[in-house]
């Protein structure tokens, strides 16, 4: 559910998404996610804007999931992980459509703290509550009407709340910095793709500084106004849940879309990612692949019915951490 208003050089949103899941085999995996979002958005003068954004959030790791907790056979012994997340989130930019050099300054704050599970034995989800703050500038350079050249640059303070030998591990900072190009050809084909150097850092003595190659792309083929091709890869760095300092993750999704009337569209999707845990005592590796159908009836403008099929199989270096999952949803999108 959401609500937008357009006061002219001010615009104003907020919405609010509620999922529920229940399981026929245990209900202790029961659950009800919720995320409430606001933004505004101030348009200064015709070359300066400011964006502002926050999202509430009170969600859950379901039991056995890669962001779970306790994983393989003793996540049979706990309830699924639940935290609360709150993102606070500031854009300003300098320049316009027409402009030869637009800058953007950003301004991130991210904040997840666990509500259960606290002091479980072998679980202990306290020593995942952190907060990080990222600050970032992307410039852009016109290089015609079609296409422009990027450069991102951005660092991220990682703390961790609880204060002992685990959490002191992965405190630290993530630089990433990026150069690429984005390009629109004849409305039909529109691009991102931007490649560089990660470096996550630890704040600890004795834990070397990581680098990796990055990147960040995303193609999208439109050879019909009804049928959509997308392709997007993307290196990132995710907090661990246990193993590890953190995560070295990429991920590549491709995915097709087709309207097949202005009542019924049908979407399908698969999936690669890969995790690397640095600094695991058993150099623990996943692969995840995963492929969907999304079948969506949207018999007014205002109200779509969606049914969706998941399927995703983990394979694991560890023993007794691969799985197989099939996933069933059903879902009402109430515009207002």
């Amino acid at each position: 559910m959401a609500v937008e208003a357009d006061l002219g050089q001010t615009t104003l949103n907020v919405g609010f998404i509620a999922e529920k899941g229940a399981y026929s085999a245990d209900e202790n995996d029961n659950y009800t996610d919720t995320t409430i979002n606001a933004g505004a958005g101030f348009e200064i003068t015709s070359r300066h804007k400011l964006d502002l954004n926050a999202t509430l959030k009170a969600a859950h790791d379901a039991r056995g999931a890669d962001t779970a907790t306790a994983q393989g056979s003793a996540a049979l012994a706990v309830d699924p992980d639940e935290y609360d997340e709150s993102v606070w989130d500031a854009e300003f930019t300098y320049g316009s459509a027409s402009a030869l050099l637009n800058m953007t300054f950003g301004l991130n704050r991210y904040e997840k703290e666990y509500t259960n599970n606290r002091g479980s034995a072998g679980v202990n989800t306290e020593n995942r509550d952190h907060v990080k703050t990222a600050m970032s500038v992307s410039t852009a350079i016109n290089v015609s009407d079609r296409s422009d050249f990027v450069v991102d640059l951005s660092n991220t303070d990682i703390d961790y709340n609880e204060d002992n030998s685990i959490t002191e591990a992965r405190d630290g900072s993530l630089l990433k910095a990026l150069v690429g190009m984005t390009y629109d050809i004849s409305g039909k084909l529109t691009s991102t793709v931007k490649v560089g150097v990660a470096q996550r850092s630890f704040t600890k003595d004795g834990i070397d500084s990581d680098s990796s190659l990055s990147w960040n792309a995303n193609l999208q083929w439109t050879p019909r106004t009804y049928s959509t091709i997308t392709l997007y890869t993307a290196q990132m760095s995710n907090e661990t849940s246990g193993p590890g300092n953190y995560i070295d993750s990429s991920y590549s999704m491709v995915s097709w879309k087709h309207d097949f009337s202005e009542f019924f569209s049908l979407k399908a999707e698969a999936s690669l990612a890969s995790d690397a845990y640095y600094k695991d005592v058993s150099d623990r590796e996943d692969d995840t692949v995963s492929y969907g159908l999304t079948g969506t009836y949207s018999p007014t403008k205002s109200l779509d019915v969606f049914a969706n099929v998941k399927q995703a199989e983990r394979d694991s270096s560890d023993a007794g951490l691969d799985y197989e999952q099939q996933v069933i949803t059903l879902g009402v999108v109430l515009a207002i």
